[in-house]
């Protein structure tokens, strides 16, 4: 079956220069072939994409960025439609809105706003795809001081089922625009640009503080408390790192300067004194640099393999949980294992769990529990390692989980991911992709079984909405 002769984009197949590097998946745990890779660099040849491969009845996925920690933007044998060639970021003339590309790279804006002095509160990690990251909620560096990106999101272009582009946003489409704010990718249709809205930016304040393994409950317990009442504008996270590496780390960014977060950090350092310590102003787009640094290799490769797995915490850890996620550190598979605690909070709460999507409103951290290896063989034990701490952490957690950081062995990850908006997404899917088009493990499904229900951990209340809007089956 040949390719649409109307697609003006560029298709590469096995054989074609660029094809190889173009149909590579950053996680190699979920390396595929496909036929074909389309490489769009504009609406209309997104949308002459899809209806070509509905037309030929190819499978297929939608592309960004690649960085799916479960592989969802690639499929063995079928159609990748690669978003790359749409990566155009153009600001309003009073520098309030950017427009970007459904395949622009969160660097590429980082470094495009800093030229105009603004900037959006995205992700840590500068290499991955705009697309997956703003559609699941998009915490990252600014988002305790500035909210999650999903927050400054003002309206997108979204190609959907039958290859008709829409505006959608507040006034248009309200309903689809309500659930492409954290309802995560690849559900409703193929959002070809995002308009988003920017706040001025200059210097920051980078930290970083680092304890010894022997420091590590301590160290947890003083980290979550300064966390907890500690200024809307500290950024933080903490990264848990295994006995061999003998150190834990926070780090982060302070919204303002140097000389007020000496104050604020007096807490911290005094209830567990660092081994090491450093605060220092720099240019924003630096500490964007050094924030991807202080992560490790695997969020700059081209290719692991790697496995994740998330958590969402109300509250601070008890003895017990700390007690736990030592245990799992102390000999993982890997030495590149690692629990990195993302700090909720802030401007992520000041929404309501039901104004967008993105429903994880309430909760004071984000877990992820990950790890990345070399070796194929390997790979079971790894897998294991992710599962195992997440069952064993799970009494300490709230049930709920970042879609994010998608994982395909999350058994509830319907109600983990989504919890009381899920029957509002199911019923914007029913009037956005009726036929079900853009389909993968874990999008929107359009009904439930009762045995589904079960199965997720669906609350009675909840499911009984459900019925009654008759999204079972």
């Amino acid at each position: 079956m040949a390719t649409s002769a109307r697609f003006a984009g560029t298709v590469l197949a096995p054989g074609d220069p660029g094809f190889e590097d173009a149909s590579r998946t950053w996680n190699a745990c979920f390396a595929s072939r496909p036929r074909e890779v389309m490489v769009c660099h504009s609406t209309e040849a997104v949308a002459d994409a899809l209806r070509g491969v509905r037309e030929r009845g190819v499978p297929f996925r939608v592309r960004s960025g690649g960085h799916s920690m479960a592989g969802l933007s690639s499929v063995e044998g079928g159609t990748i439609i690669d978003l790359g060639g749409l990566d155009s970021i153009t600001l309003s003339e009073d520098r309030s809105l950017a427009t970007v590309g459904g395949g622009a790279r969160l660097g590429d804006i980082y470094r495009e706003l800093w030229r105009s002095g603004v900037t959006v509160p995205a992700g840590t990690c500068p290499r991955i795809g705009i697309g997956g990251h703003v559609l699941g909620g998009g915490m990252g560096i600014l988002s305790r001081s500035r909210g999650a990106l999903v927050d400054h999101l003002a309206a997108l272009e979204l190609v959907d089922a039958e290859g008709r582009a829409h505006t959608v946003d507040e006034n248009e489409h309200p309903d689809l625009f309500w659930a492409c704010r954290g309802g995560g990718g690849g559900s409703y249709g193929i959002v070809t640009s995002y308009t988003l809205r920017t706040t001025p930016v200059d210097e920051v304040t980078l930290f970083t503080f680092s304890w010894s393994w022997e420091q590590f409950a301590p160290a947890v317990r003083a980290w979550q408390s300064w966390l907890a009442s500690t200024d809307d504008k500290v950024n933080t996270f903490l990264s848990l790192f295994p006995r061999e590496q003998d150190m834990v780390a926070a780090f982060g960014v302070y919204d303002g300067p140097a000389a007020e977060f000496e104050e604020l950090m007096r807490p911290l350092v005094t209830a567990v004194p660092p081994q090491d310590q450093v605060v220092e102003v720099m240019p924003f787009i630096q500490a964007v640099d050094t924030v991807e640094a202080l992560q490790g290799d695997a969020v700059a490769a081209e290719q692991v393999r790697a496995q994740g797995s998330s958590a969402i915490v109300a509250e601070p850890a008890d003895d017990a949980a700390i007690a736990t996620l030592q245990e799992f550190l102390t000999a993982p598979p890997s030495h590149r294992a690692e629990v990195a605690v993302y700090g909720m909070g802030g401007a992520i709460a000041r929404p309501a769990r039901t104004d967008t999507a993105f429903v994880h409103r309430t909760g004071l951290m984000a877990f992820e529990y990950r790890t990345d290896w070399d070796l194929p063989e390997d790979d079971g034990k790894n897998l294991a390692w992710v599962k195992a701490l997440r069952h064993a952490m799970a009494p300490h957690t709230t049930g709920a989980a970042y879609v994010n950081t998608i994982d395909l062995a999350l058994e509830n990850w319907l109600w983990a991911y989504y919890e009381e908006n899920l029957p509002r997404l199911m019923e914007v899917k029913r009037r956005y992709d009726p036929g079900d088009v853009f389909h993968h493990p874990h999008s929107i499904p359009l009904s439930l079984t009762e045995a589904d229900i079960a199965r997720h951990g669906i609350p009675e209340p909840v499911a009984a909405r459900m019925r009654a809007a008759g999204l079972t089956s």
